[in-house]
């Protein structure tokens, strides 16, 4: 029963097929970074970074839905994320492989929050890492990426040049390819 003024609402379902990818929506801003900080990074993804990784965007209610985000990020087989921010709070929770942040090593079942405005960054395992990122009440969110030492841009673009054959050969994450069907 409901009383005057409740929306009444029911199941929904969203299927892995019907996901966006991250760049494709506007759910993000473009990352904000400084001249040299977006020319290091060019040269990251010039070097393979890009195909290091995927974001599915699975669901993104409206406020008037219950306003939940849920992000699918695959990153493949030692991945570097860049070190970043996001201008709010986000929940993570690894479903498959292993994130290294810092010294710790976060696996399957493992989750870890980051507050808005935190710089924070974690390489994939060995075997990649497959993440859900979860918001709530959020419209649109930003990025930004902070400057990082040459030696920090080197070293990412080293692993990605190393990677970036393997990473190529790769096209579906172990969840997505397990729900292909």
């Amino acid at each position: 029963m409901t009383t005057t003024g409740e929306k009444r609402r029911g199941i929904s379902i969203f299927r892995a097929k019907d996901s966006v990818d991250l760049g494709d929506s506007d759910f993000m801003a473009m990352p904000q970074m400084s001249a040299e900080t977006g020319a290091a990074f060019g040269e990251s993804l010039a070097s393979g970074l890009g195909e290091g990784g995927t974001v599915k965007v699975l669901v993104r209610q409206g406020p008037d839905e219950g306003g939940f985000s849920l992000v699918h990020l695959w990153f493949k087989a030692n991945y570097p994320l860049v070190r970043h921010t996001h201008d709010v709070d986000c929940l993570y929770y690894v479903l498959s492989g292993a994130a290294v942040m810092g010294s710790q090593t976060l696996r399957p079942g493992d989750s870890f929050f980051v507050p808005a405005n935190a710089p924070y960054r974690y390489n994939a395992g060995p075997d990649g890492v497959e993440i859900l990122e979860i918001r709530h009440g959020v419209e649109r969110f930003d990025m930004k990426i902070p400057d990082a030492s040459p030696e920090q841009w080197s070293a990412m673009k080293e692993t990605s040049a190393a990677n970036r054959d393997r990473w190529k050969a790769e096209s579906l994450s172990p969840t997505f390819a397990a729900n292909s069907g």
